[in-house]
Formats: structure tokens, C-alpha cells, sequence
């Protein structure tokens, strides 16, 4: 379910109209890290890591909307970095790798 999960928001990134091309190579980027932290995560704390891939799908169909919904992405967003916040003694790769999709998640469009 995880790695399927990753695989679409893969895809969604790498079929999104509204990105450019470095936007694109960026997030591809930060998608593969983030399979690799989740990984990780997911030999000790799997619900999280479902949780985590869920809003981070959810947050990336939000950014990459032509009718973006700020308020939307930005609760989305909120989300994500509350789920992670727990984990950054444990797993500080993982909450790197969050902020930095998170962050250019949020700069799409602005």
C-alpha cells in the first residue's frame, strides 16, 4: 500500500501540466528520498507511515491544481508537518525530506 501510494503521487508529479520542468526534476527528487525515509519508517511505525503518504498525496493533487485551493493545500500541509514533528529525534531524514517536499509543494504557483 505504501509503495503504491509513492507510485501515484510519483506519477501525479510527473504528469502534472502545471509544473515546470524543474519544479518536476525536484519533486521527483524529494520523492525518491522520501520512499527511502518512509521505508525506514515503516519497520517500526507503519500506521504513520500510511498516514504520511496518504496527506503527502493529498497535499501534492492540491499544489497541482490549476484551480488551486490555498486554503486546502495549506491545511493539507499543516497536516503533514504535524504528523512528522514527532518523529524528529527518531527520524530527522524523514522530517527533513518532509519540509523540503512541503516547501516546494507550497511555492507551485506563487
Amino acid at each position: 500500500m505504501i509503495d503504491k501510494t509513492l507510485d501515484n503521487i510519483k506519477e501525479t508529479v510527473a504528469a502534472a501540466p502545471t509544473l515546470s520542468a524543474e519544479k518536476r526534476v525536484e519533486l521527483l527528487a524529494l520523492i525518491a528520498q522520501l520512499r527511502a525515509e518512509i521505508t525506514k519508517l515503516s519497520e517500526t511505525h507503519r500506521e504513520s507511515a500510511l498516514k504520511i503518504v496518504d496527506i503527502t498525496h493529498a497535499s501534492t493533487r492540491h499544489a497541482i491544481r490549476e484551480d488551486k485551493d490555498r486554503q486546502q493545500l495549506d491545511s493539507s500541509l499543516e497536516d503533514l508537518f504535524g504528523l512528522v514533528k514527532g518523529f524528529e529525534t527518531s527520524h530527522p531524514g524523514l522530517v527533513s525530506t518532509i519540509n523540503s517536499f512541503c516547501n516546494a509543494l507550497a511555492d507551485i504557483g506563487i
